[in-house]
């Protein structure tokens, strides 16, 4: 846990001398909703082994096929939730290269 720490502090103090506030605070908001993810991956991930566990030891049909519904639902949203994350990634390095090139065509 120290290590991120040092290399956030790091990443941070490398973004204050060369582009200033503003790209401390983006980086600060990037950072926030990389946490977010997280936050979500592990929510997801205890949903999921609980619906697992769920499903292998339900007694009554019901709760096994629920079970089982939830599980696809669940495996879906967090795969739309992946896509969205990699398409705006994307987008990000897009952006930034096009803001390299024209830093150094200038």
């Amino acid at each position: 846990m120290g290590h991120e720490e040092e290399a956030i502090a790091k990443a941070q103090a490398a973004a204050a001398k060369s582009k200033g506030a503003d790209a401390l605070n983006e980086h600060h908001k990037w950072n926030i909703a990389d946490l977010d993810q997280r936050i979500l991956v592990i929510f997801f991930t205890i949903a999921l082994v609980g619906l697992v566990s769920l499903w292998m030891t339900a007694k009554s049909e019901l709760v096994l096929y629920g079970s089982l519904a939830a599980i696809i639902v669940l495996v879906i949203f967090w795969g739309i939730l992946r896509l969205k994350r990699i398409q705006r990634l994307r987008q990000q390095r897009a952006e930034q290269a096009k803001s390299w090139e024209s830093d150094h065509s200038q």
